[in-house]
């Protein structure tokens, strides 16, 4: 995740990843689109919405138009297999292009991205983004023509941390004899037998991982799937591995395109590329502080001899890979590719501000009840992960810097409230809880927090994020002066911690 993080998935609709205009094109006999005409690619991906959306948006603005990515929000879901059964449906030609994660080739017989995912090799996303700058992927791309699949791109992923559940996952020592929940693949596989660990597959994001000691996995994902309130650690200063994604055609398809169409679907990976990084920074630096302020788990570090002895337990997966002469050149451009370089700072996993949730303003321009209506043709359209309870009927009440909410459609009712502080023409919403009828989980919890930029007409409300970015605008109106509790919804009503004012 791909995940998605909770601070994405509540409100309002996330913005739309593609705005799929025109009909499908048809290709000439010189293998371009004719004039006027936009080709529409189907796009098969696996793992985040996220992998998808700025390839899409770059191809768009690259071909003015004429060259579209469309595709499902995601593939085959709550599936363990799913990863390897996209491998088989992209040479199948069931899409034109597939976005899947490099963890997964080596079980469809290509080892050439096992490099990337070797244990500790790349131990950090200033790493990570070094190599997928360099020359290599050219070389790891090359070999997916024996499928009869053609390398379009890399892009990068989150890095992926031991997690501890009934310990904290330090020295190799703490993981002999635990059951570790992870996302399959063959190079994990090998690198938790070698610790003395029994790896258990996620079966998909947000599965139950009580019973088990711990958990491979992105930190931008666990709040939003509530793993803070079963994982008691995050080991900081260890990155087991990377998650990047391949982004691969299917051959015959690409025989129909022009140079001119893969150029751009080749410049749209490589134009990406930083910007990408950049957002999985800041994921991982927003789910810090929501974890924080939640204060369910901690940051522990491993020591300097914790880390030599991973290292060391960890050898053999090396020289295992080591074995295939390819992946032996890779992973010694990689450790070149180390040399002098420095993790981000961002990249550095703490609690810093953990500001609180309540606040003693007497009077803002928000206070009153106010209404927002999101219709279900909208939502279609804008919603990539399609929560249901991203559109309806919305009422919202402030007062005495507090604020309740509800949702409600034909499919869902949600109750949610926090604290909010306004400073100039920002206002800050710390939420403190949320529940309801809710089938995919989609509602805000403790800890997570929005910050939007505000401008007030009369009685009209307007709204544009600030952070999480990717917040769609919303516009309210104002029904009641003050705050009440006689619009909320009576089918699922909010309990009487939410009433503050």
């Amino acid at each position: 995740m791909n995940t998605t993080s909770g601070v994405r998935r509540a409100i309002a609709a996330t913005i739309g990843l593609l705005a799929v205009a025109g009909c499908a094109g048809t290709v000439d006999k010189a293998g371009g689109t004719k004039p006027g005409r936009t080709l529409t690619l189907r796009v098969l991906n696996i793992r985040d919405i996220t992998d998808l959306g700025p390839i899409a948006d770059r191809v768009d603005a690259l071909s003015r138009g004429t060259l579209r990515l469309d595709g499902p929000s995601l593939w085959g879901q709550g599936r363990v297999t799913a990863e390897v059964e996209a491998i088989r449906e992209i040479q199948k030609g069931s899409a034109d292009l597939a976005i899947i994660p490099a963890r997964a080739w080596h079980e469809a017989g290509v080892t050439s991205f096992d490099a990337l995912i070797a244990p500790l090799a790349v131990d950090s996303m200033a790493l990570q983004e070094r190599v997928l700058s360099s020359e290599l992927p050219a070389e790891m791309l090359a070999d997916l023509s024996r499928l009869g699949l053609d390398g379009i791109g890399i892009l990068p992923g989150p890095m992926r941390k031991p997690m501890g559940i009934t310990r904290p996952l330090l020295g190799p020592s703490s993981y002999r004899n635990a059951t570790i929940a992870y996302n399959r693949s063959a190079v994990a596989d090998r690198a938790f037998a070698e610790l003395g660990a029994t790896a258990i597959a996620l079966p998909r994001d947000g599965a139950d991982i009580r019973a088990r000691d711990g958990i491979e996995y992105a930190v931008a994902a666990i709040p939003g799937n509530n793993y803070d309130a079963t994982v008691r650690s995050i080991t900081a200063n260890v990155d087991l591995w990377p998650r990047p994604v391949v982004v691969v055609a299917n051959h015959q398809a690409l025989r129909g395109w022009s140079a001119q169409q893969v150029a751009w679907l080749r410049a749209a990976v490589g134009d990406t590329l930083h910007s990408r990084v950049q957002d999985l920074l800041t994921r991982d630096h927003d789910a810090t502080a929501i974890m924080c302020r939640r204060a369910r788990l901690e940051f522990v570090a491993a020591t300097p001899a914790q880390r030599a002895e991973l290292s060391a337990a960890l050898r053999p997966v090396g020289d295992w890979l080591r074995k295939d002469p390819k992946t032996t050149h890779l992973l010694a451009r990689i450790a070149d590719l180390r040399a002098g370089l420095s993790p981000y700072p961002e990249e550095t996993l703490s609690c810093g501000d953990t500001a609180g949730t309540t606040t003693t303003q007497e009077s803002t321009p928000f206070d009153g009840t106010w209404f927002m209506e999101e219709s279900e043709q909208h939502w279609q359209r804008n919603d990539p992960e399609k929560h249901p309870e991203n559109w309806g009927h919305f009422v919202y009440a402030f007062g005495r810097g507090r604020f309740a909410m509800t949702q409600e459609n034909k499919d869902s009712c949600t109750w949610q409230y926090g604290a909010f502080h306004v400073d100039g023409q920002t206002v800050t919403w710390n939420w403190l809880d949320g529940g309801g009828i809710a089938p995919t989980g989609a509602y805000n919890r403790q800890g997570e927090r929005f910050v939007w930029r505000w401008s007030r007409y009369h009685d009209t409300m307007t709204l544009a994020a600030i952070s999480p970015t990717d917040l769609q605008p919303q516009t309210w109106r104002r029904v009641r002066a003050a705050p009440t509790t006689a619009n909320f919804s009576k089918r699922c009503p909010l309990p009487a911690a939410a009433i503050a004012w």
